[in-house]
C-alpha cells in the first residue's frame, strides 16, 4: 500500500480510506445532486443526482442488476483504482428518468494535491466528475444524454469543504465530506442551464439501516439541513411500496437539524432532543414536517414531494434474514418555513430567502 492511503490524505476529496474495510459493510461513494432551473414551472426545478459507488461485498443487486467485485479499492503508483458502479436518475421537470445511467465499470482516482479526476473507464462514455475547489465538472454523455456541469463557489459558508468522521462500536465507523452548496451553470444537449449542486464523499464501515435526511438550497445563499438515522420495525421493509404498517417505532440514532441564514451569516443548530421529524403521505408521495425549538430559537418546515426515485440494494441473507435496502430520494417543494430568534426579534419566513430548491430522502430495510 503507498503512503497515498495514509490516514491524513482521506480528508481529500479525491482519496479513500482503504486500510480498515471490512467484508460485507465497507461502501463507499461520491454523490452530487443538481438542481436545475425550471423557467416552465419554477416551483419544481429540474433535478438530477449521480453516484459513483463501490462496496466491499462479492455480489450486490442494484435495482436487479447483478454487480461482482472484481477489484476492491487499493493504491498504486498514487493512483486509487478499483471496480464499482456508477448510477443516476433525473426528473426532467415533468417525469422521473430513473435510472438514466446503471453501469458497473472500472474506476480510476487521481489527483494532485487538490486537483483531482474520478473517472469511470468506459469506452464511448464520458461519467466524468474533475477539478478542484474553486470549479468543478461533472459529465454525463453517452449515446442518449450530453450533459456537462460547471461547479463554481456560491458563499464562503456554502463552498466550504466539511469533514467529519465518527466511530461507532468495535470497527464501525464512517466518515464524509460535505459541500452544502455551489453554484451550476451548463450544458444539457447544448441548452445553457443554471442552478445549484451539492455534495458528499462518504465512507461507512457498519450495516446500513434506515435514515431520514433532507435539504434546501435557498436563492439568497441560506440553506437548512436534517439528518435523522434511526432503527425500528423499518429494518424489516422489504417492498419498494411507499406506505408500510411497519411505520412505528423509529428509535433515533441521532439528529440533526442545521440552518444558515445568510442575511445574518449565522449558522444556527438545533440539539437532538429539541428536533422532531415526521412523514405522512399524500398521493402516494411523502410530506415531511421538521421542528425545532429550545429557549432561544424555533423553526419550522414542512417539504412536500413532486416525484420520487428509489434504489434497491440486495444482498444475500445473513442470519437468515433478508439484507435488502430501499434508498428513496424526492425531488420536493417547500410548502412553509419559518424561523425565529424568540429575544432577538429575527423572524424569517418562505419570502424572505427567495426561490427554493429541496429534495429529501427516506430509506428503509437494512444491509447486513
Amino acid at each position: 500500500m503507498s503512503n497515498d492511503s495514509a490516514k491524513p490524505h482521506y480528508k481529500n476529496i479525491w482519496s479513500l480510506k482503504t486500510d480498515d474495510m471490512l467484508q460485507g459493510l465497507s461502501w463507499h461513494w461520491w454523490w452530487w445532486i443538481f438542481f436545475i432551473d425550471n423557467p416552465s414551472n419554477p416551483s419544481k426545478p429540474k433535478q438530477l443526482m449521480i453516484l459513483w459507488s463501490t462496496k466491499q461485498v462479492e455480489q450486490i443487486e442494484v435495482n436487479d442488476k447483478l454487480w461482482k467485485q472484481k477489484k476492491p479499492p487499493s493504491y498504486e503508483n498514487g493512483t486509487l483504482k478499483f471496480n464499482g458502479m456508477v448510477a443516476a436518475w433525473w426528473f426532467d421537470g415533468e417525469k422521473m428518468v430513473e435510472p438514466l445511467v446503471l453501469e458497473g465499470s472500472d474506476f480510476e482516482v487521481k489527483k494532485n494535491g487538490g486537483s483531482g479526476e474520478l473517472n469511470p473507464l468506459l469506452k464511448g462514455k464520458d461519467y466524468r466528475f474533475y477539478g478542484n475547489s474553486k470549479r468543478y465538472h461533472v459529465n454525463i454523455v453517452d449515446e442518449n444524454n450530453d450533459f456537462r456541469f460547471e461547479l463554481t463557489p456560491w458563499n464562503p459558508y456554502l463552498q466550504n469543504h466539511r469533514f467529519n468522521e465518527q466511530n461507532y462500536i468495535r470497527d464501525y465507523n464512517y466518515n464524509i465530506l460535505k459541500i452544502y452548496g455551489m453554484k451550476l451553470k451548463g450544458l444539457m444537449d447544448g441548452e445553457e442551464v443554471t442552478g445549484s449542486g451539492y455534495f458528499q464523499r462518504v465512507s461507512v464501515n457498519s450495516p446500513a439501516m434506515p435514515w431520514y435526511w433532507g435539504l434546501i438550497h435557498c436563492e439568497d445563499g441560506s440553506f437548512l439541513q436534517y439528518f435523522k438515522p434511526f432503527i425500528g420495525p423499518q429494518i424489516f421493509r422489504s417492498k419498494p411500496k411507499q406506505n408500510s404498517n411497519l411505520e412505528f417505532g423509529d428509535i433515533s440514532l441521532s439528529k440533526h437539524l442545521v440552518f444558515y441564514h445568510k442575511g445574518t451569516d449565522t449558522e444556527y443548530r438545533f440539539d437532538k432532543k429539541d428536533i422532531d421529524i415526521v412523514y405522512h403521505t399524500d398521493n402516494d408521495l411523502p410530506i415531511v414536517e421538521v421542528k425545532g425549538e429550545d429557549d432561544h430559537k424555533k423553526l419550522n418546515l414542512v417539504l412536500q414531494a413532486y416525484s420520487r426515485a428509489y434504489w434497491k440494494f440486495k444482498q444475500p441473507r445473513k442470519y437468515l434474514m433478508k439484507s435488502i435496502l430501499f434508498y428513496n430520494e424526492y425531488p420536493a417543494i417547500v410548502k412553509d418555513f419559518n424561523f425565529t430568534l424568540k429575544n432577538e426579534g429575527l423572524k424569517v419566513e418562505k419570502r424572505d430567502i427567495g426561490k427554493t430548491y429541496s429534495n429529501f430522502e427516506h430509506s428503509w430495510g437494512k444491509l447486513l
